[in-house]
């Protein structure tokens, strides 16, 4: 038992063995901490020795009820001081507490926590930095970390939260221990999206690992297939090669497959990718108009809320001119009724289960209905000019057609009647006709030519 509170790096390597199990670096993976043991033996209940359990349940800021009372817990603030006295504390407490307890289990586990913390410290003189700006983060340190198990996205070791420091970036919600922050070396996701303003529409770039040199494409570790430890993983959005440790197995949907086959089913991506995919998520970067038109006529959905778009853009103008109107530009109106016609992510995915089109739906019978009532709205319509009927006209409405040309409004039955010719453009074509002749006309009057006698030779000839 003495290796629980006198052999530290013994017990830190045993620790490690034990939370590999755990670690993100092995999702998906067919390996676990022993190599010679497959996952599938590991069982939730297994232990790696009798004071340290490797369970898969285990909450870091659960306390045993028998030393709940003992105030073990110190404050992510607490001084080099204070861990080096908590520190003793848990010592006393595991030669006091029964072997192979549930007790003793905890008081290794949060013993292994302080230490660790201590090291953190002892790293930056006993002074913690609060924020931290690198490689385009903004780090800031976490106070009140959530209870769920965290990992760091450098080393992809777990985050001891109660005692240990860690550091999340307010952008991109990058997560790394207090001494992983000097050693990072992924730019923020949210500076990588932001310069670029598009998603990559190619499915699945894959160059090859020659292309790579064989080298992670983020930490450029050496990559090989003959190392079980460090398989090379492939991020279906970049087309790269990862190793273990910067691609965790995450899955997610990628918008070339979606935009060119409407192909939602998630793949794997690496930590990079998917940190952008979720930054840039309700961000409209896809102009589906320029990339893959023919999705219109195959997704019935995705159509009828293109069509929708366009009445809500011309709803807009009436919207905006109207002080009442300005209360019902929605933040769906505003993202949907622009001009630029591009959708996000979000949009894609709610226009596939089917909620979009529902907003969307009841957002334009209210705005529709405003225009029909109100009174500056309602003036700026339109009357056909076949049927000279009272019904007025808008843009927006399914059963009437707007000449591209001079913008005059007709019924869909009258415009079609009429052979598809617009009356006012046909009315300014004549009128233009009759310009041109009148200038023809006045223009021949005045020829100079008239008033020249072209039998007198030129001036110099008659000197």
């Amino acid at each position: 038992m003495f290796l629980c509170y006198g052999g530290n790096r013994l017990l830190l390597h045993t620790m490690a063995a034990a939370l590999a199990h755990d670690s993100p670096k092995y999702r998906g993976s067919l390996i676990c901490c022993n190599p010679r043991t497959s996952v599938t033996d590991r069982s939730p209940s297994s232990s790696t020795s009798g004071c340290v359990s490797a369970d898969e349940s285990y909450d870091s800021n659960y306390i045993p009820k028998s030393i709940a009372n003992k105030k073990l817990k110190i404050h992510s603030s607490a001084t080099k001081e204070d861990i080096e006295k908590a520190i003793n504390q848990c010592k006393e407490l595991i030669l006091n507490s029964s072997q192979c307890s549930d007790e003793r289990k905890w008081l290794v586990r949060y013993l292994v926590e302080l230490r660790l913390r201590l090291e953190d410290l002892k790293d930056n003189e006993g002074q913690t930095r609060v924020k931290v700006s690198i490689k385009g983060h903004h780090f800031e340190q976490q106070v009140n970390p959530n209870n769920r198990k965290q990992y760091c996205d450098h080393c992809s070791g777990v985050i001891w939260s109660i005692v240990q420091s860690s550091y999340i970036c307010t952008d991109c919600g990058y997560l790394c221990h207090y001494k992983c922050i000097d050693h990072i070396c992924r730019v923020c996701a949210h500076v990588v999206m932001t310069e670029k303003g598009e998603f990559d529409m190619n499915i699945c770039p894959e160059r090859g690992l020659a292309a790579q040199d064989y080298k992670c494409a983020e930490c450029e570790t050496t990559l090989t297939f003959k190392d079980a430890w460090n398989d090379p993983r492939l991020c279906d959005y970049t087309g790269l090669y990862y190793c273990t440790t910067c691609h965790w197995n995450d899955q997610f949907a990628i918008p070339a497959r979606v935009v060119h086959n409407w192909d939602w089913e998630k793949r794997y991506v690496s930590r990079l990718a998917y940190q952008m995919l979720s930054i840039a998520w309700s961000r409209p970067y896809i102009n589906i108009e320029n990339i893959n038109s023919k999705l219109f006529s195959f997704i019935a959905e995705l159509e009828w809320v293109h069509k929708m778009r366009k009445d809500l853009e011309w709803m807009r103008r009436y919207l905006c001119a109207c002080t009442e109107g300005t209360t019902l530009l929605s933040p769906l109106f505003v993202q949907l009724g622009d001009v630029n016609k591009k959708y996000s992510m979000s949009h894609l995915q709610a226009i596939n289960d089917g909620s979009l089109e529902t907003e969307l739906t009841e957002l334009t019978e209210v705005c529709r209905t405003h225009i029909t009532n109100c009174p500056l709205c309602s003036g700026k319509g339109y009357l056909c000019e076949v049927c000279s009927n009272n019904e007025v006209l808008y843009p927006f409405d399914s059963g009437a057609i707007m000449c591209e040309k001079c913008n005059s409004m007709y019924h869909r039955g009258c415009w079609l009647r009429k052979g598809q010719t617009c009356l006012k453009c046909t009315r300014i074509d004549e009128r233009n006709k009759s310009t041109e002749k009148e200038n023809e006309n006045l223009h021949s009057d005045y020829d100079i030519d008239k008033f020249v006698d072209t039998s007198i030779g030129p001036l110099s000839e008659t000197i």
